[in-house]
């Protein structure tokens, strides 16, 4: 098992990804272990729950991109 700790970060499209991921590069320390995966929506919306369940933020959001928390 590989998981410490786990962060979430969205992006509106690949341009966006890519230059996170450079600012990344130069900022990470040179020892450890650091690990990045993208993944689409799609390959997001087909995540299973094992426990708990979705939290006020999942729920709130819908199919309409135009919603604003």
């Amino acid at each position: 098992m590989i998981q410490f700790s786990v962060y979430v970060k969205i992006f509106p499209n690949r341009a966006g990804l890519f230059q996170y991921i450079e600012g990344l590069k130069r900022q990470i320390p040179s020892k450890g272990s650091v690990r990045l995966m993208a993944v689409t929506e799609k390959q997001y919306e087909k995540m299973l729950i094992l426990v708990g369940g979705k939290t006020i933020q999942e729920e709130v959001i819908t199919e309409d991109p135009m919603v604003i928390l």
